[in-house]
């Protein structure tokens, strides 16, 4: 009996020293953390208005047309003064009719064979040598013959210089191709590939270095036909080149 006290007692005292159960840990709560923004940059998209497009290089054109017209202009002004000094200083030695008529029969001539070289698409110095001869003519029948010999020269010149000009840029063959008034001078802003064609599509006749002077001729919308300095026809884009005077 006094055994199992002291069993019961030893059973009571081993639970009273047992440490306590730990306690059950608290859950964690993971805080999701926001990414960062991502950085959108705005892209620019560029709309072109074919039309605008082209009516932009009909203006390029005729800015580069008008420029080497007004130094043309000019360079015949001083010409023209340069003969009528002349013609003064042979005031008192008066042409003959016969001289007169002669004058006449050669410009004629000269103008023919610029109307045959132009073609249906009429040079500009066809007309200029119209009206020449016009006024020669009419300065004949009022027995002015020396007058009469001045005009004609002039249009036996216009009529020669046109020549030379369809000569060396060629008559226009392509449909929509328009000549220039007079022949421009223009400089490439950039290493440039000179086309067979108004078209990257066509093959590359020359790749010219900036700088490189040209003679233009011709347009077909924003390509020019040009001629380089050893006589090759070629086309260039019209954003390759600047006018002789720095006209773009």
């Amino acid at each position: 009996m006094r055994y199992a006290r002291l069993s019961m007692l030893a059973a009571l005292a081993a639970c009273g020293s047992a440490p306590p159960p730990a306690p059950t840990p608290a859950p964690v709560v993971e805080t999701p953390v926001a990414a960062p923004p991502v950085a959108v940059k705005p892209e620019t998209v560029t709309v072109r208005d074919p039309q605008a497009d082209r009516e932009l290089a009909s203006l390029r054109m005729s800015l580069l047309e008008r420029t080497a017209q007004l130094a043309d202009t000019e360079r015949r002004l001083e010409d023209a003064t340069t003969e009528v000094v002349r013609a003064m200083a042979r005031l008192r030695t008066l042409a003959t009719r016969a001289e007169a008529a002669s004058a006449i029969a050669e410009a004629e001539v000269s103008l023919q064979q610029l109307r045959g070289r132009a073609g249906p698409d009429q040079a500009p110095e066809v007309r200029q040598a119209e009206a020449s001869l016009r006024s020669a003519s009419a300065a004949f029948d009022a027995e002015n013959f020396g007058g009469a010999v001045y005009l004609a020269t002039q249009a036996k010149r216009i009529a020669t210089l046109g020549r030379g000009r369809l000569a060396e840029g060629g008559t226009a063959t392509r449909s929509g191709e328009r000549a220039f008034a007079v022949p421009i001078v223009l400089s490439t802003t950039a290493r440039s590939n000179l086309r067979a064609g108004p078209g990257t599509n066509t093959s590359i006749v020359a790749t010219v270095d900036a700088g490189t002077a040209l003679t233009a001729y011709a347009y077909i919308q924003d390509w020019i036909r040009v001629t380089l300095a050893d006589g090759r026809t070629a086309w260039v884009h019209s954003g390759l080149v600047k006018g002789a005077t720095g006209t773009p």
